[in-house]
């Protein structure tokens, strides 16, 4: 009689470890098969005429314009980051082939060259500011495409024309020539001290966001991909559902909320051709 509940009860343990088992096969079978979108990100900066300033962040408007013929030509979509946004946490649907354009700082030429561009092809963008770069040109209002930064008169502008979107690039942190480099922790530095500094800036211009727009950006940009790993929380807990780095890769996007954090984005330099840089996506 015990050799037979011996055998009864080792029957059931090696069933229920195969049903383990399969249990978690069947797990993993559907998180590797969770649908992912692959979105690529493009990272612009200044836009200027004047070849001799063409550099690693400085392209010409003409070659800004064979990128977005380019893109429209093999079928891609130009999306937000609000529109990513909304896939995950509304269920709305993305094209077929979406990209993201992005450009940093602030740069008044993107108002002289992007924008006219953005409606001749029928496109949109996302611009993160400086806000301490947008205070000083509000107070100077200064409006030259060579050297300005946008002014929050010109903000709410691109705003109405709904083909630019706007987040958050730090108030005043976009900085690598001091101890801090952007928004990366410095050595020693407490957790403490490191959320205090963040907090400040960054909700210092969502404030003036909220002032001078009634528009609250959803989405934070590391300066010069200074990424402590403390900071990612910090992000989340001020309340952003996206963050922009400087890796270059293609991301893919699923219905998990932390697939937008820490998206990776293609410098676009001058010194390539539009065709080759693009061939980075394939």
């Amino acid at each position: 009689m015990k050799i037979k509940i011996f055998k009864l009860s080792r029957i059931i343990t090696i069933t229920i470890l195969l049903l383990l088992i399969l249990g978690i096969s069947i797990s993993i079978s559907i998180a590797g098969s969770e649908e992912a979108i692959e979105v690529p990100i493009i990272m612009y900066h200044s836009i200027l005429k004047d070849t001799s300033r063409s550099n690693k962040y400085t392209i010409t408007p003409s070659t800004l314009e064979e990128d977005l013929k380019y893109i429209k030509d093999n079928g891609y979509t130009t999306v937000t980051i609000s529109d990513l946004i909304s896939y995950i946490y509304e269920n709305k649907e993305l094209p077929s082939k979406p990209i993201v354009l992005t450009f940093d700082d602030g740069h008044y030429n993107n108002y002289g060259y992007l924008l006219p561009l953005l409606e001749k092809y029928d496109m949109k963008a996302v611009i993160s500011i400086v806000g301490a770069y947008t205070d000083k040109f509000s107070k100077t209002d200064e409006a030259n495409l060579n050297y300005s930064y946008l002014r929050w008169k010109d903000i709410q502008e691109l705003i109405k024309t709904e083909r630019i979107e706007f987040q958050n690039h730090t108030y005043n942190l976009h900085s690598n020539t001091g101890k801090r480099i952007g928004t990366k922790k410095i050595k020693g530095e407490t957790n403490e001290h490191y959320k205090q500094v963040l907090k400040e800036d960054i909700l210092k211009l969502q404030r003036e966001f909220e002032e001078y727009t009634n528009y609250t950006p959803q989405c934070f940009t590391y300066p010069f991909g200074g990424i402590s790993n403390a900071s990612v929380s910090i992000i989340k807990e001020l309340g952003f559902k996206a963050s922009l780095s400087c890796e270059q890769s293609i991301n893919k996007i699923t219905k998990n909320p932390n697939s937008l954090y820490l998206l990776k984005r293609y410098n676009r330099p001058s010194f390539i051709s539009t065709y080759n840089f693009f061939q980075k996506f394939n």
